[in-house]
């Protein structure tokens, strides 16, 4: 992966001031290009909205700057991004999330030829696992419905259940899934971790109580006081909860979806919530981004809602920016990068 020659590195999301001078003092060698004009400020830490290129100007400025870039550090305006995998000179790209197996197949990023795809993977288990934990503790306590009363100035008793004892289902044992289970260990519950496959792994590797395959899942549904999802969207995936599976679920479970919209049949659970049959559910995804006004997941009591940033926190870029920094390093020796996107897995 390494040559002669200037390398240079096109900067397409926002980074503090000090993390791009940072990146410049310790690679010299790297022609950093952060064109702050193009780049839409954030609206919060860590906000990694997509640039535009709507007018012919901003069109022409950035094909300039993609024509001459050999490294990105994420992909880019979204008006340009089937006209990545047909840059020539393009090498390497560094994605600011974990989850980007469907955009990367969507936009051609997965075919022969194509550059490299480095993901985040790892930064966001501890934001994500937080949210898990505090969406299952708000759902035992019915927080709310205690919001609710509240609004309302009404004093209305009730009780709750504890994390201690209640059965774990966490789909998906990455960066994400191991977090959850830490957490969720530590307040004594049992962890039921579920892969695509074992290939060796085993319960004290994965850092769970039990640990079995996708093909197990049916047999352990019935178990699960707290289903959280966690794993990448796949074709393994798709509505891989779909109306038969969340019948096997309790009637008392709570479902936490930290993955994709897609991994849930979302009708179907609209229907489970409604009619009692799920005792909850946090969903910080949704299966239409944002979240249709219209949607019934809106009005349900038992339903927590994140706008799909659960993952975002202070000191985001940062981390993202340390394992762009250690890939950078790899790189430009010619070694082997770390969160290597996998075309066949789609993560």
């Amino acid at each position: 992966m390494s040559g002669g020659g200037v390398r240079r590195a096109l900067i397409t999301t926002y980074l503090e001031a000090g993390l791009v001078d940072g990146l410049r003092l310790e690679f010299p060698e790297v022609e950093f290009n952060y064109p702050l004009s193009l780049v839409p400020l954030p609206q919060y830490p860590g906000d990694h909205r997509l640039p535009r290129a709507a007018s012919p100007a901003a069109q022409q400025a950035w094909a300039s700057l993609l024509k001459d870039a050999e490294i990105l550090f994420d992909f880019g305006p979204l008006e340009l991004h089937r006209e990545l995998a047909r840059l020539p000179g393009l090498r390497w790209i560094q994605a600011t999330s974990a989850g980007v197996g469907q955009f990367v197949h969507r936009v051609g990023l997965d075919g022969p030829g194509a550059p490299l795809v480095t993901t985040a993977r790892g930064v966001h288990g501890r934001a994500l696992a937080e949210f898990v934990l505090m969406s299952l503790i708000a759902l035992n306590r019915d927080l709310p419905g205690t919001m609710a009363n509240q609004a309302r100035r009404r004093w209305v008793r009730g009780s709750g259940r504890l994390v201690e004892g209640q059965t774990a289902l966490i789909v998906g044992m990455g960066s994400i899934g191991a977090e959850v289970a830490l957490l969720l260990r530590a307040l004594g519950a049992r962890t039921v971790g579920v892969v695509r496959a074992l290939d060796g792994r085993s319960a004290s590797t994965q850092g769970v109580d039990e640990l079995y395959a996708y093909t197990d899942l049916d047999t352990l549904l019935a178990r699960a006081d707290v289903l959280v999802l966690s794993c990448p969207h796949t074709s393994e995936t798709d509505r891989l909860i779909d109306q038969r599976r969340l019948a096997m679920l309790p009637p008392t479970a709570v479902l936490i979806n930290v993955a994709r919209g897609q991994v849930v049949d979302e009708p179907a659970l609209v229907r489970a919530l409604a009619d009692s049959r799920l005792g909850g559910a946090a969903l910080d995804v949704a299966a239409t981004e944002p979240l249709p006004g219209d949607s019934p997941l809106w009005a349900l009591p038992n339903v927590i809602i994140s706008p799909h940033s659960a993952s975002t926190v202070e000191g985001e870029n940062a981390a993202i920016v340390d394992i762009f920094r250690s890939n950078l390093k790899a790189y430009l020796a010619g070694d082997q990068l770390v969160n290597v996107f996998q075309p066949g897995r789609l993560y």
